[in-house]
């Protein structure tokens, strides 16, 4: 069944709004605008959003290595939903609803709440804190304590588990979607699909995560920013210097597209992102191309999931909104296990982990001020630079979900609107 629900006649209307404000905004880079400024501060268009996308789009949540072995467990939340990232004893990685089926308590949170930057932790069987009801890797209820009085066990088992999350894996990378009638998520991903094919994502070892909350920009301001090179000259000036925006190419995109990317060519194969003086620590990525060697692709699968692929690492932000001005991310860097195993490494991530702080904390600042700065009556709708042919990209992804959802509450619910995605 469908877990979309009808948009509050608020959230509809800002929808409308902003759909009918949004002319030249999936432009070519020459005559595109910025959305406007509502779709970055109005708690309406975020609430519009939240069914629009968020309930109707494949969201990336996790990367397989995260729960390595049978029984490993990741337990997260993604918008208001508390998922469990499982792989079973058959060694699947599947994704079930954290909510217990008796009285609707989550079973990480209260007297059972996992730190923010909790691990994996193993687990043959999942206990809610509040009365104890338990339920297996699979989801199955195992045991509901007095309850034998009103339903027995035997009888509760057939009818209640916890509910499992429709769930695609992408080249290691954990989807899901709330809504079980959309479309599959590879076909929409072929440039992607491409560019991993020589990467060996699934393979690659994950750090443990580090998580960022209370973040107060949008969550679409994160992906702009993460993607557009113009900024790098002058936010990160003395940081990005081994890969230069001069240096940046642009793709076309195709309405119907996963993924907005681009290339950043380093100023040599030498070089490297992970540090702040440019030189590589690590062996790099086995498999790659000539050309994957003398650059870095910058990647969003939006709404959840931005990705940095370097020669030596794969770094993967996820993307958690909160409200129209807040968001949490989640980071989980991934390395080839023969880097992981050289002598040094250790002492060699802990070093790039360092001076990556510094980009880190540049962007923290600037996101900050430039969410600040969507308040204003007199924020601007553009021009953008060339640098930045990756925004009205963006653009187009959104309003092709937004007018979809407008669309779809004004046919009705036995009319189906399909959003545009490449087959």
């Amino acid at each position: 069944m469908t877990q979309t629900a009808p948009l509050a006649p608020s959230a509809l209307a800002a929808g409308r709004r902003l759909v009918a404000d949004a002319d030249a905004c999936d432009d070519p880079i020459a005559t595109a605008r910025l959305l406007p400024r509502a779709a970055y501060v109005d708690p309406d268009v975020f609430a519009f959003e939240k069914e629009a996308i968020f309930g109707r789009e494949w969201l990336c949540i996790a990367h397989t290595s995260e729960v390595p072995e049978p029984g490993d467990t990741l337990a997260l939340q993604v918008m208001d939903e508390p998922v469990l990232v499982v792989r079973d004893a058959g060694g699947q990685v599947n994704v079930l609803s954290g909510i217990c089926q008796h009285r609707g308590h989550p079973i990480f949170d209260g007297l059972g709440a996992l730190p923010d930057d909790s691990p994996c932790f193993k687990a043959k069987r999942f206990t809610c804190p509040y009365h104890s009801w338990v339920f297996g890797l699979d989801g199955r209820l195992l045991a509901a304590p007095e309850m034998q009085a009103t339903v027995p066990v035997e009888q509760l088992r057939r009818t209640v588990a916890l509910p499992s999350i429709r769930t695609e894996v992408f080249h290691g990378l954990v989807f899901v979607c709330f809504d079980d009638d959309a479309p599959s998520l590879a076909p929409t991903l072929a440039r992607l699909d491409e560019e991993l094919a020589t990467f060996g994502l699934d393979e690659l070892v994950a750090m443990p995560a580090s998580t960022r909350t209370g973040l107060r920009w949008n969550w679409k301001l994160h992906h702009d920013n993460a993607l557009e090179p113009y900024h790098t000259s002058f936010v990160h000036k003395g940081v990005h210097e081994a890969a230069p925006a001069a240096n940046a190419r642009f793709y076309d995109f195709t309405p119907g597209e996963g993924a907005v990317m681009h290339p950043t060519y380093l100023t040599s194969e030498d070089v490297s992102l992970a540090t702040t003086s440019g030189e590589r620590l690590t062996a790099p990525i086995p498999g790659l191309t000539d050309d994957q060697r003398r650059r870095v692709m910058f990647a969003s699968v939006p709404p959840l999931l931005f990705a940095i692929l370097q020669p030596t690492l794969v770094s993967l932000s996820f993307v958690l909104p909160v409200g129209p001005d807040e968001m949490a991310l989640r980071r989980v860097d991934l390395y080839p296990k023969a880097a992981v195993e050289e002598e040094g490494f250790e002492e060699a991530y802990a070093l790039q982990r360092e001076r990556k702080k510094v980009a880190i904390m540049q962007d923290q600042e600037t996101l900050l001020a430039l969410q600040r700065g969507y308040r204003s009556r007199y924020a601007p709708r553009g021009p953008l630079s060339h640098l930045e042919a990756v925004i009205p990209q963006m653009n187009s992804w959104l309003l092709d979900r937004y007018r979809a959802a407008v669309a779809a509450a004004d046919a009705g619910p036995e009319v189906a609107v399909e959003v545009p995605r490449a087959r």
